[in-house]
């Protein structure tokens, strides 16, 4: 089993750290309009089922604190709604919180504990058939939310009907986040590479890296939409 962090000062800075890396790669990467056969590839699928799921279970290795993700879901939201990037900026702040609350939902069960040492958790094939099926709920549930909640914050009114069409659209693409899923979650658990021991890092170089990185993340966001 992973060491959990206990020190609740470095879990607020990873959450910030963390959340703030995600949200910088939302507004970036959701500016990004592909071509040619990949024109019409979904990027939130990438963005929920990979960028977002990826960062979650990574952190959750890390730090093997629930609710840290959530934490991390409203920093980037928070930074997402802060940049103009798209032609609906609440939305994509709102998938993001609703895909931090959906993870937590699944891996805070502790069938689905990534920390576990037993054979399960460690298993490529059973993280991979995990990733699959949290990729493919993290990014419908997400849409969907968005889909609900924005006509009632913009609008007052939420129209079944609308809701009902658009459906399709939203499972269809699900395809491509499970898919992402598949590949991210048994890479983000298991890669050794990726494995950093929070707790014994020191704390001026703890909280110097994260002080610098996340000023980073919000000045580059401010600097590239606002100058």
């Amino acid at each position: 089993m992973e060491k959990r962090v206990s020190d609740k000062y470095k879990i607020l800075a990873g959450i910030i750290v963390f959340g703030s890396l995600w949200g910088l790669l939302e507004c970036t990467l959701g500016e990004v309009r592909l071509t040619g056969v990949l024109e019409n590839f979904p990027m939130g699928a990438l963005l929920g089922g990979m960028i977002g799921l990826g960062l979650m279970a990574l952190t959750r290795r890390l730090y093997n604190v629930l609710w840290m993700q959530l934490g991390m879901a409203l920093v980037a939201g928070l930074l997402r709604f802060w940049a103009p990037v798209g032609t609906c900026v609440i939305c994509s702040a709102l998938a993001i919180v609703a895909e931090g609350m959906v993870f937590e939902l699944i891996f805070n069960r502790p069938v689905f504990n990534i920390n576990k040492s037993g054979r399960d958790m460690r298993n490529i094939r059973t993280l991979a058939f995990l990733g699959i099926i949290a990729g493919f709920t993290i990014y419908t549930t997400g849409y969907m939310f968005t889909q609900i909640f924005t006509p009632i914050l913009t609008t007052g009114a939420f129209s079944i009907s609308n809701f009902s069409a658009v459906l399709p659209l939203i499972f269809g693409r699900g395809f491509f986040a499970a898919v992402l899923g598949g590949i991210t979650l048994p890479l983000a658990v298991l890669a050794k590479q990726l494995y950093i021991d929070v707790s014994s890092i020191k704390k001026e170089h703890y909280y110097g890296a994260v002080a610098g990185v996340s000023t980073f993340c919000w000045v580059f966001v401010f600097a590239f939409f606002y100058l």
